[in-house]
């Protein structure tokens, strides 16, 4: 009987030893898995936005942009 518990006991530190571990290379691996998944990520919702658009869409988005802009400027204002 004492052989089983003996057994039972050293598979439980066995467990609980894989267990620390494994938060272990979690914490200190984990940031970097995720960044780099968020990497990858933006760089395929960046390229499927890059393709989707039409050259109509890109071509307009200047003009817009330069209506909106102020072509003079008035003088410095003095402290």
């Amino acid at each position: 009987m004492q052989k089983y518990l003996n057994a039972l006991g050293a598979a439980g530190f066995i467990l609980a030893a894989a267990n620390t571990a494994l938060v272990v290379v979690a914490v200190v691996r984990g940031p970097a898995i995720v960044e780099k998944a968020f990497s990858e990520i933006e760089l395929k919702i960046t390229t499927v936005l890059f393709d989707r658009l039409d050259s109509s869409v890109t071509e307009a988005m200047p003009s817009q942009v330069q209506e909106l802009m102020p072509s003079t400027t008035g003088p410095a204002i003095p402290f």
